[in-house]
């Protein structure tokens, strides 16, 4: 909720004092209702009035699925990308030889791994010491983005509202 006071003066001589006060109420999310009024208190010559106007914005059934569908669609793009971001980390421990003595690489490891499996033994994976070149994980970050993109645009095509004309 916003309050906003602007003291004006206004060019009129009827006018001498002019105080507008906008409140606004507006939500995180456009499926809500937004409600705005509008005042002005003016003092002159013949008195002091107050001049209101109230404006509330109910959205539309298309606005809130629209709205419920791009919530969907964030939740889906916001769990690829932590398995992404799992998958990102064991490929760089892997390629840099990091210590499986570590207990955060051993859960990095343990938690990519579901993820992974499905993916290796498609290509060889080169060793140089310690280090491994995990294509597995490379080709599951590209197939976990083009799936989260598919699954998206699915609810997109299946759930939006439908245009009448």
């Amino acid at each position: 909720m916003t309050t906003e006071h602007t003291p004006y003066t206004s060019a009129a001589p009827q006018r001498q004092e002019l105080r507008r006060t906008v409140v606004s109420e507006e939500s995180a999310i456009d499926a809500t209702p937004t409600r705005e009024i509008y005042s002005e208190q003016i003092a002159g010559p013949e008195g002091e009035r107050v001049v209101r106007s109230e404006h509330v914005r109910v959205p539309s059934a298309a606005s809130v699925e629209t709205a419920r569908i791009t919530r969907i669609k964030q939740i889906v793009y916001f769990v690829v990308g932590v398995i992404n971001v799992l998958l990102a980390l064991r490929f760089v421990f892997l390629a840099l030889g990091a210590s499986e003595a570590s207990s955060f690489i051993r859960l990095v490891y343990g938690l990519s791994q579901p993820f992974v499996m499905p993916f290796l033994g498609i290509f060889g994976e080169p060793t140089l010491g310690a280090s491994v070149f995990e294509w597995a994980s490379l080709i599951a970050i590209a197939i976990y983005m083009l799936l989260a993109y598919g699954i998206a645009r699915v609810i997109e095509l299946a759930y939006s509202p439908r245009v009448t004309r």
